[in-house]
């Protein structure tokens, strides 16, 4: 899943550094665990495991390392322009860059104190968090945390799983237990904003994304079903009544009529009323889709476990499925320049020109 993979295989760190550039096809880029993809003008960057930040000035062929102050998985990346950025992760964890992310530094932490469980995924082995089967819907859950969502809700030490940003100066992070924290100054401080959002269990916040067409419009998704809307740049927000009772990974749009949530064990759910309500879409999958993006034609894709790439042509009411070789879980997709997308995920970033 997306936002629950925590341990990479190997590291990049003494390749990049030795040799200034790695081209995609490095086995050891291949073998390392990257989470998520986002642009910087035409540059891509991509976090993952250990801290590790890359960035690609040729759509995805050759990768170099940046500097970044932590150690800690790195779940999810946005950038404002060409240079403004930011990163999040374990342990609260916000890096800001504004190089393009050349260089990062460490904006804001929320670690647990000594003495404290660590929210942390190392007790999963590689299978387990892998594999959808060890979760069930009869449970409403699907990660690591779940049997302890409803009864701790102290955020501290909890994860940042997504963050969204719509200028150099605002950005909005959200993760574990509906841990929330915003800046209005470009990072110089940080403030945790989860105001009234009707999350008394501490339910977790997988994704924060806009609506597609509407960039006043986002929508929040997670645990148990929750979706929230906000109308005004995140300002105040608004439950949603969910179609589902299992975990939703994120949303994705083409327009502001087309909003797809997904999930859990192959849940794709379809909305052409701002979330208002919801029709179910076959992916004839069981596994989870963990991400989405809209290529220039108009294509809705989604990735998720066992490496499903999930398309459709018709604004989202039908879905074709195809698999990448190797079946490895994909977390994040981006389309690239010129066609085809490049993936982020326990295989590394790759590119893919095939996705039909």
């Amino acid at each position: 899943m997306k936002k629950t993979v925590a341990l990479g295989l190997l590291a990049i760190s003494a390749v990049v550094q030795a040799n200034g550039v790695v081209p995609a096809t490095d086995p050891l880029l291949r073998g390392s665990i990257y989470v998520d993809l986002a642009r910087a003008g035409d540059r891509v960057v991509a976090v993952g495991d250990r801290g590790h930040i890359i960035y690609s000035d040729d759509e995805g062929q050759h990768w170099r390392q940046a500097e970044t102050p932590t150690s800690v998985l790195l779940t999810a990346v946005c950038f404002a322009d060409a240079e403004h950025g930011w990163a999040v992760g374990h342990d609260a964890v916000v890096l800001g860059t504004r190089d393009g992310g050349t260089t990062w530094t460490l904006q804001y932490s929320d670690a647990l104190d000594d003495g404290a469980e660590a929210l942390d995924d190392e007790a999963l082995s590689d299978e387990e968090l892998y594999n959808d089967d060890i979760y069930s819907d009869d449970l409403y859950s699907d990660d690591p945390y779940a049997d302890e969502g409803a009864a701790m809700v102290d955020t501290s030490g909890a994860p940042l799983l997504d963050v969204w940003c719509d200028s150099t100066r605002h950005a909005i992070a959200v993760g574990g237990y509906g841990y929330m924290v915003e800046t209005r100054d470009g990072g110089d401080s940080w403030q945790q904003a989860n105001r009234d959002m009707d999350n008394a269990d501490g339910w977790h916040f997988y994704s924060i994304a806009p609506l597609n067409g509407e960039p006043d419009t986002l929508f929040i998704s997670g645990e148990k079903g929750t979706l929230y809307r906000s109308r005004d740049r995140g300002e105040t927000w608004t439950k949603l009544d969910s179609p589902y009772h299992g975990t939703f990974f994120g949303t994705v749009s083409s327009d502001v009529r087309t909003l797809l949530a997904h999930g859990l064990q192959g849940n794709v759910w379809l909305s052409r009323d701002r979330g208002e309500t919801w029709q179910k879409v076959s992916s004839g999958l069981r596994s989870g889709v963990n991400a989405g993006t809209v290529l220039s034609d108009g294509t809705l894709v989604m990735v998720g476990n066992a490496g499903a790439v999930l398309t459709s042509h018709d604004q989202g009411s039908m879905l074709s499925v195809q698999f990448v070789q190797g079946r490895q879980t994909i977390s994040s997709v981006l389309p690239r320049k010129g066609g085809g997308v490049l993936t982020a995920g326990a295989s590394g970033v790759r590119i893919f020109d095939n996705i039909r």
